[in-house]
């Protein structure tokens, strides 16, 4: 699997000569450490898990410059998953153990057995442990999730009878996806980013009813904003909007929104079916169906992967169009990845 990534590179994280922001450019290190099954940011590293379950880094850890060296593991992995902050990665080996790497003192922990000490109900020894299936993390929020249970590391914050589909983090808040299709909020909402119409903070995990009953599929948490996909592949943004990262301008038209508390549907010139989302600390992107990239943000550091003369984007752009690599480019985009003020795209074969 490919891939093209821009945006912010003071540390080399993205392994370019230059520390000048670039559009989107080609990773060329696919040969030296096998397939690219994921790629996360921090604000000074990016992270590839590697199909043989490798992590590789590159960018600044434990002050010094690393060009993407592999992450000693001391024989624990392979991994499956990982997720990134400054501070540590979070990663889930093939068995489902979690385990923290710190990058001040470069030691891995397996916190597994931290999440099973809050377990209410003994377990006997002739029961299995249940294993960890997602993990995210932010500089201030570390999450992982059991098949129903969520922890914010390493306190359980959430228990369901139905199974979690995915969590994501934001700068202050996280998000919560269920089989049911159901959204929970939680944590602070002071730019709407919860999306309950209130800018209160919530210390529970509380259920989105402006979304209940509409099914959610996919969802992404930003600095202060939050995205959501719907079974009809329709897409409703929330929270913060000071740079146009809901895709909505901020003009008189639109009440001169800075801040949208509530999911707001967003609209698109000629039917649109959205496949993915993913969302930075103030830029979004968005695949359709029919493999075209569209974005909205801020682009200071061509986390957008295109050259602006304004530093936002308020509105939805089409990037396929105005990217000159992704133009050129007939590869299907697996996924689209948006760190703070970075941006990746994996291409298939």
């Amino acid at each position: 699997m490919g891939m093209f990534w821009c945006g912010f590179n003071g540390f080399n994280q993205l392994n370019i000569e230059s520390n000048v922001d670039l559009d989107f450019h080609a990773y060329g290190n696919e040969g030296n450490h096998g397939e690219i099954l994921q790629v996360a940011f921090s604000w000074s590293t990016a992270s590839i898990l590697t199909n043989s379950g490798k992590i590789v880094m590159s960018g600044l850890i434990n002050k010094k410059i690393i060009n993407f060296e592999i992450l000693d593991d001391l024989g624990y992995g392979p991994f499956k998953s990982i997720s990134s902050s400054e501070s540590n990665i979070l990663a889930i080996d093939s068995i489902g153990n979690c385990w923290s790497y710190s990058k001040c003192n470069l030691k891995w922990n397996d916190i597994t057995s931290i999440l099973q000490r809050e377990e209410q109900v003994s377990v006997s020894e002739n029961q299995s442990q249940p294993s960890i299936n997602h993990i995210c993390c932010s500089d201030t929020i570390h999450l992982a999730a059991t098949y129903n249970e969520i922890y914010s590391i390493p306190t359980k914050i959430f228990n369901s009878k139905f199974k979690v589909t995915q969590v994501a983090c934001g700068f202050e808040h996280i998000v919560i996806l269920m089989e049911t299709g159901c959204l929970y909020t939680q944590g602070s909402s002071s730019r709407g980013q919860l999306g309950h119409g209130e800018l209160n903070e919530e210390d529970y995990p509380r259920l989105l009813i402006s979304l209940d009953g509409i099914r959610v599929i996919n969802t992404s948490a930003g600095g202060w904003h939050t995205a959501a996909i719907t079974e009809y592949n329709d897409l409703y943004m929330w929270g913060w909007n000071h740079s146009g990262q809901l895709g909505i301008s901020n003009c008189p038209e639109n009440g001169g929104i800075i801040m949208a508390p509530e999911p707001v549907l967003i609209n698109w010139q000629e039917e649109t079916d959205i496949e993915q989302v993913s969302l930075g600390a103030r830029h979004s992107m968005v695949l359709t169906k029919n493999n075209i990239l569209w974005g909205c943000g801020w682009n200071a550091h061509k986390q957008l992967g295109i050259e602006t003369y304004q530093l936002t984007c308020d509105r939805m752009i089409n990037l396929s169009n105005l990217s000159p690599l992704l133009k050129c480019n007939l590869r299907k985009i697996v996924k689209v990845v948006c760190g703070a003020w970075n941006s990746a795209l994996l291409l298939g074969k």
